[in-house]
């Protein structure tokens, strides 16, 4: 049995040693998407954000690449470049959201952002603040954190994602009132730390051990779209070998689960407590942009769900909040309407997701330029 773990032991170490000196400089180990994204950080007032100062060439959702760049603030940019506290030379304008606002798989000039300073010209300057998985108490803390700082803004655009409401039943709050990061919420147990800790290791360090993830990872994907092909083939009522790979992108990217709470009465149940914590920290937020005479407009938009099923809760229960509290309101979902549901989704989502491409990223940026005095 020792010669075993000895010969194991033994053959483990020239696998490093080869894997280390010779193949982690080979395309067989740039292929794979397991590189830290270390300048997607924590933040131990609001959570997570970008380092500030960045320009990375980031994989995202599994295989597009868009290029990140970020400001001083951390910010979405065209170009890393120092953001002053007070600009008096240009209007400034505030995008606060997700990740539809931060531009998920787009380089920065075709994301909304982009599309408006550009449209906008020289006499404005667009700062977006927006990280994915942001939700309203997030919005709050980290607009308050810059006003406290000292930076002025004169408008402010807040968009509010059919998502956000589900993501803000999982924010919870320190003692002193800032947001619990990630790793504060999700602590795992030593044993399970060590055991995830050495699989890392020997996945970034190891040929044999790297192979076995990427197989796994690929048999992950292979038996992911078979369950996903099986759901289409059943919802459209076809076999599963007439069911084509179009059905099943059209099917994943409209159920997703978060996106049914808009006109399912059993998940809208179920959302009550993401709906209150959002009312709060919007209530919060819009009063804060009021109290720093910062002109403001709250903004929704649906997904490829809401544009198939419609939406019974989510535009009309926020149009009634914004004119309870006296909020601008800016529905821009007459926008995503079309008689061919299926082709409209087609064209302006990026395949086989929820969020805009270049085209339903015009269509925003065009419906807001019609729609807000700027």
């Amino acid at each position: 049995m020792k010669k075993y773990i000895l010969f194991f032991l033994s053959a483990l170490l020239v696998d490093i040693i080869i894997s280390n000196l010779i193949l982690k400089n080979t395309k067989y180990w740039d292929s794979n998407r397991w590189g830290k994204k270390w300048w997607r950080i924590s933040s131990s007032i609001y959570h997570h954000d970008i380092l500030p100062n960045t320009d990375q060439i980031e994989v995202w959702g599994g295989q597009i690449k868009q290029r990140l760049i970020t400001n001083s603030l951390g910010f979405r940019d065209k170009e890393v470049r120092k953001i002053e506290k007070v600009n008096l030379q240009q209007k400034r304008i505030l995008l606060i959201g997700d990740s539809f606002i931060e531009g998920s798989g787009l380089n920065f000039e075709y994301t909304f952002a982009g599309q408006l300073q550009r449209d906008l010209g020289s006499d404005f300057e667009v700062l977006n603040s927006a990280v994915g998985s942001y939700s309203p108490s997030i919005y709050y803390k980290k607009v308050k954190y810059y006003i406290e700082e000292g930076y002025k803004f004169d408008q402010a655009l807040v968009f509010l994602d059919v998502s956000d409401i589900y993501d803000e039943m999982f924010i919870k709050f320190n003692e002193q009132g800032n947001i619990l990061t990630y790793e504060e919420t999700k602590e795992r147990p030593f044993y399970k730390k060590v055991f995830y800790s050495a699989g890392r290791l020997l996945r970034d360090n190891s040929t044999v051990f790297r192979f076995l993830y990427i197989l796994s990872d690929r048999s992950e994907l292979i038996k992911n779209y078979i369950k996903l092909k099986i759901k289409a083939s059943k919802e459209l009522k076809k076999s599963f070998f007439e069911t084509k790979r179009d059905d099943v992108m059209f099917y994943r990217m409209t159920h997703i689960d978060r996106g049914f709470w808009t006109f399912n009465d059993k998940k809208f149940n179920e959302i009550q407590e993401g709906l209150s914590q959002s009312e709060k920290y919007l209530i919060k937020l819009f009063e804060l942009l009021k109290k720093n005479e910062i002109n403001s407009t709250l903004i929704v938009y649906p997904w490829p769900t809401q544009i198939l099923y419609g939406d019974e809760y989510h535009e009309k229960y926020w149009k009634f909040f914004s004119e309870q509290y006296e909020i601008n309101f800016l529905s821009i979902y007459d926008k995503f309407k079309s008689k061919d549901k299926k082709d409209f989704i087609f064209k302006n989502f990026i395949y086989g997701d929820i969020h805009w491409n270049l085209s339903g990223t015009k269509i925003v940026n065009e419906a807001i330029l019609s729609s807000v005095n700027f």
